[in-house]
């Protein structure tokens, strides 16, 4: 950490204490007061990313700040606070990247745009003798889902000829049109990048919680992959590809933003709501790559400390699961 870093971020709390996150209601108000054991694990990791950000890209700190102060003023509003759940997802990703050791010179390009569009991803990374990566970063919003999940016997995760009347019970549904949708947002904010530049690529990171196995099987299920040749998103009799995001990155963080924001203790030995792990830590970030894409090259795999699925796939929560029953165990857990 520089010194330069630290003074920023020191600067930025100070900015924060008299700003509407303080002085309005915010749901935030608690984790940046001083006085709080919010303010240690979840204020100054804040401000600390957000200087992090904006050492390489100038305007990075006011800008985030700006919209994170935004998503406040009425009292206990829950789009408000998915919003926020939003913003510390991108903030966990770009900052990570920022701070991270590159091989070679780099340039970070905040919000570009290209083509003529005026969507742009997150971040753009140029690396010196390799290319380009696009970083666009999603976070589902998973607020009823988690309540249908924990009670519903009966979920399905993709479309297939199970129906759910069959099952005679409350079924949890996919969530795959929201990944649909992540995959339509950024395919358009990087076909301009793509089509200008040879040397680009593309990763569209989906920050979920532990319940990885939704949004693979989303992407990968041989039913209604998105992925797919029978993806359930069609056009003109075929399966919609999208050629201009090379991968998903699959990120089990959801819910440690969760719980950070509510002053409880994180899991996977994680410091604090920001921490997206040192590479080869657990839980592995996922890898899928699409099949009409271009593979990433192995310096932003490194970065992105991403594993390919394929090699994950020991474990039950990285294999495409279609249907799932939940049984309460004799120690009153789930399976």
């Amino acid at each position: 950490m520089s010194n330069t870093i630290a003074k920023h971020a020191a600067e930025l709390m100070d900015a924060i204490q008299n700003g509407p996150i303080r002085t309005e209601w915010h749901w935030l108000d608690y984790n940046f007061n001083p006085k709080t054991p919010g303010f240690g694990t979840v204020g100054a990791p804040t401000v600390m990313a957000l200087a992090t950000g904006d050492a390489v890209m100038p305007g990075f700190a006011a800008e985030q700040l700006k919209r994170l102060e935004s998503f406040g003023g009425v009292d206990r509003d829950r789009g408000h606070y998915q919003q926020i759940l939003s913003w510390y997802a991108e903030v966990l990703v770009v900052a990570h990247l920022a701070a991270y050791e590159w091989p070679a010179p780099v340039k970070f390009e905040m919000e570009p745009v290209a083509g003529g569009s005026k969507a742009n991803p997150e971040v753009v990374i140029k690396l010196d003798g390799v290319g380009a990566l696009g970083v666009e970063v999603k976070a589902a919003d998973l607020s009823t889902h988690v309540k249908h999940r924990s009670s519903n016997s009966w979920q399905l995760n993709a479309r297939t000829g199970v129906s759910p009347k069959c099952l005679g019970e409350a079924v949890t549904l996919p969530r795959d049109n929201q990944v649909k949708s992540f995959l339509v947002s950024a395919d358009k904010k990087f076909a301009g990048f793509r089509a200008t530049d040879l040397n680009f690529w593309s990763v569209l990171v989906i920050v979920w919680d532990d319940f990885v196995n939704e949004p693979l099987t989303a992407l990968t299920s041989p039913a209604s992959g998105l992925f797919t040749p029978n993806s359930f998103h069609r056009a003109d009799g075929g399966a919609v590809e999208f050629p201009n995001v090379d991968a998903v990155l699959l990120v089990r963080h959801q819910h440690q933003l969760v719980e950070g924001l509510a002053g409880r203790p994180l899991v996977d030995d994680r410091a604090h709501l920001l921490d997206y792990g040192p590479h080869g830590s657990f839980p592995p970030h996922a890898l899928v790559t699409n099949p009409a894409g271009h593979l990433l090259p192995a310096e932003f795999l490194s970065a992105l400390h991403a594993v390919p699925v394929e090699a994950l796939n020991a474990a039950a929560e990285y294999n495409p699961g279609e249907i799932v029953m939940w049984v309460d165990t004799a120690d009153g857990t789930e399976d």
